[in-house]
């Protein structure tokens, strides 16, 4: 059972955001140009050039792409789906993060007071004084913990309603489950497929300059998938071999070097994607087959590729 092989897990930072919104100059700004009282809003950057504050916000950053690195999506209130075998990497990778956070947060408090002093003269006269909370109370605007709860499960279900009514409501969270589990395998797919796509494209590209990163990534997807594949996609598993194979051989350094070899392995990494693209094309319209279309995927793809990057 998936509630045996894996779990719900959010984490959750909070950072003051060093940002005011000040009535008295919204409400001037509107009065200046006869405009409505809510026409708009003015707000304070409260600090400028903090750089404290922007090492916790650097590493927020980090702690979020960890935690998506080894989960996948599962609903839209900050919940995702943790394999089992996950578990206890998360919360010593966590232990850590948090004892980095809370260093983090007692070396801003101590220069606090001279960010104050610095921004003064910038602000000028929209510096006011109890905008900054007192050193003890802005401590409590920092924080970081993980949630995990047991995935739900129609049988969990206990209420008192008529038998009909409870065996609907069961039958409800039971295809919800079963909906967000083929996200996560769709976010898999999405995962590998891209990669190994803009691996091709790099190296069509002879002039290109290849990072480190042009086999790296591709390696760090494929020897995690096995574990985050929980709905157990034999394809996924199978391609992670494939991939792990005949891409992951030789550097980028390597491939730049040596135009055979570059050639000879983008031929592999296309042939790859024509394959994966083949599996997904033949999984439409089987009832068997837990998981997105082959066209869902395209579509879902090339939004998340055109989407705005956001940390």
């Amino acid at each position: 059972m998936i509630t045996e092989r894996a779990m719900l897990a959010a984490v959750h930072i909070s950072i003051w955001t060093a940002v005011k919104h000040d009535r008295k100059v919204s409400r001037d700004v509107a009065d200046q140009h006869g405009a409505h009282q809510g026409a708009g809003r003015y707000n304070k950057q409260l600090l400028r050039g903090a750089d404290k504050l922007d090492e916790l916000r650097t590493l927020a950053g980090q702690i979020r792409q960890y935690f998506y690195r080894i989960t996948l999506p599962w609903s839209d209130e900050g919940f995702r789906l943790l394999p089992a075998n996950f578990y206890f990497d998360l919360m010593a990778r966590m232990r850590e993060f948090e004892a980095t956070f809370e260093q983090g947060v007692e070396s801003f408090l101590r220069v606090y007071p001279q960010y104050i002093e610095q921004v003064k003269p910038e602000l000028n006269g929209l510096f006011r004084e109890e905008d900054y909370p007192v050193a003890e109370k802005l401590r409590t605007k920092f924080g970081l913990k993980v949630e995990i709860l047991p995935i739900p499960t129609g049988a969990d279900f206990r209420v008192q309603m008529s038998a009909e009514e409870h065996a609907r409501v069961s039958r409800e969270i039971d295809a919800n489950v079963r909906e967000s589990l083929s996200r996560g395998t769709e976010d898999l797919w999405r995962r590998v497929r891209e990669a190994v796509a803009h691996m091709v494209d790099r190296l069509n590209e002879p002039e290109s300059r290849f990072h480190g990163s042009l086999v790296t990534n591709v390696l760090d997807i494929v020897e995690i998938l096995p574990r985050l594949n929980v709905n157990g996609d034999a394809d996924l598993n199978r391609f992670a071999d494939q991939i792990k194979e005949r891409l992951c051989n030789y550097s980028a350094q390597d491939l730049k070097k040596h135009d055979l070899l570059r050639v000879t392995t983008a031929a592999d990494a296309a042939n790859i994607v024509a394959q994966m693209d083949d599996v997904l094309r033949g999984r439409e319209g089987s009832e068997t087959v837990v998981g997105p279309t082959a066209d869902d995927i395209f579509t879902r793809m090339s939004a998340f590729m055109e989407a705005p990057a956001t940390v």
